[in-house]
């Protein structure tokens, strides 16, 4: 009988693999949930389980079945808020409990909250149904969303009245809970801020650059970012402060926590937050760049365990870039080995099984994997990106490329 502690992780996404790994360094027996047949942490875990991690009574029977000591989600939101339920349930540890995981992952609760402690954001309306719409009161642009997705699902950008009424519908139809938001799209760059929150204080370990796809159906998504954006120091401290009234507002303390936001000047504009580690490769630049490991913090904050956060300065450009691929089988990603043998990136990882079926809209579920270069210099880093692009293919089931290159 195998005596370990318990641990399940919720979602089997790329990032997760390293989280599985840690636990079970830490002493864990790893029970992975997710609902895919082979999701990419499925061969690290030391068991795998089919079902939905939105499944919160599902969740909760099995651990009560099996007895667990953990149930954790380190980048995934809904997740960490099946994560939580459950804990509060079962009387597990959490780093925040089930009413905090809510009011974080349904985006109407995050924007009343932020506009009542001042957190400055776009000015938005919850809507249910397309008569509840006052859209006399906004400035166009505007961007709509559902409440509660994940992977940017719904998530699109209105340039007049004439597409409002079906973005609106689309966004209340993916949302489990029938609720969207239309808020005011405010113009400058977008940052992505990951920060650890420390006795109620934030540490800001990096500030990056969002680079968004330029699509004509207005949806809103990313195909990589760089790593740090040199903000000039009174915005950094302007970040800090906003981090750390988030953390007030919301009752967050010994937690990561990312943040999406518009840079302009020197005004920063919250788009939205969530107490976890960013998707993607986060985790990992964070650690190559500041030598900071947020995913061994993440787990401590589960456990209510005090973290140190001790990082440095990053000295060079990191830049990640998603690889996205039509709707298709995905098969494997090829024509990248000379480019890692001779430095042009550094690593590149796929975050699909053979198989599995990739959507038409374009979403981060679209993303079949990343690749990451780096730099001395901005200059630098394109110039190797433009280079992968040109070699890296992806390939379906038949051996048809299908790789998305012209969003780069």
């Amino acid at each position: 009988m195998d005596n370990r502690a318990k641990a399940i992780v919720l979602g089997g996404t790329f990032p997760h693999i390293t989280l599985i790994k840690k636990l079970q360094k830490r002493g864990f027996y790893v029970i992975l949930l997710d609902y895919y047949e082979n999701p990419p942490a499925k061969p690290i875990a030391d068991e795998h389980i089919q079902e939905s991690t939105l499944d919160k009574e599902a969740v909760l029977k099995i651990a009560k079945e099996r007895e667990v000591d953990l149930v954790i989600s380190t980048c995934i939101d809904q997740a960490n808020v099946t994560a939580c339920y459950v804990g509060e349930k079962l009387g597990l540890s959490i780093p925040y409990n089930y009413k905090t995981a809510l009011n974080v992952t349904d985006k109407s609760l995050m924007k009343a909250m932020m506009m009542s402690n001042k957190i400055p954001t776009s000015r938005y309306q919850k809507v249910s149904d397309l008569l509840d719409l006052n859209i006399n009161k906004f400035k166009f642009p505007l961007i709509v969303k559902p409440v509660d997705s994940n992977s940017s699902k719904g998530v699109k950008k209105i340039q007049s009245r004439d597409l409002i009424n079906k973005y609106l519908s689309e966004a209340i139809g993916l949302s489990r809970d029938g609720n969207a938001i239309i808020e005011e799209f405010i113009e400058g760059k977008e940052i992505g801020i990951d920060c650890y929150i420390k006795n109620g204080k934030a540490e800001v370990l990096m500030v990056k650059e969002r680079r968004k796809i330029d699509l004509k159906d207005n949806t809103q998504q990313i195909y990589g970012c760089f790593w740090p954006d040199n903000l000039r120091s009174t915005i950094l401290d302007r970040i800090t402060e906003i981090a750390t009234d988030i953390a007030k507002a919301f009752n967050l303390d010994n937690t990561p926590l990312m943040i999406q936001a518009i840079a302009n000047n020197n005004d920063i504009n919250v788009i939205e937050f969530a107490p976890r580690i960013g998707g993607g490769e986060s985790f990992r630049i964070i650690k190559l760049s500041t030598g900071f490991d947020i995913v061994e913090a993440a787990i401590d904050s589960y456990l209510n365990k005090s973290v140190e956060v001790t990082f440095k300065d990053p000295t060079l450009y990191y830049v990640e870039n998603f690889i996205y691929a039509q709707e298709s089988k995905f098969k494997a990603i090829s024509g990248f080995e000379s480019l890692l043998n001779e430095g042009t990136i550094e690593y590149i990882d796929t975050f699909k099984s053979y198989g599995t079926q990739i959507g038409k809209d374009l979403t981060s579920n679209n993303r079949v994997g990343v690749f990451t270069v780096k730099g001395s210099t901005k200059e630098e880093t394109i110039e190797k990106i433009q280079k992968a692009v040109q070699e890296i293919e992806v390939y379906d089931v038949n051996d048809q490329p299908i790789m998305i290159k012209s969003i780069y």
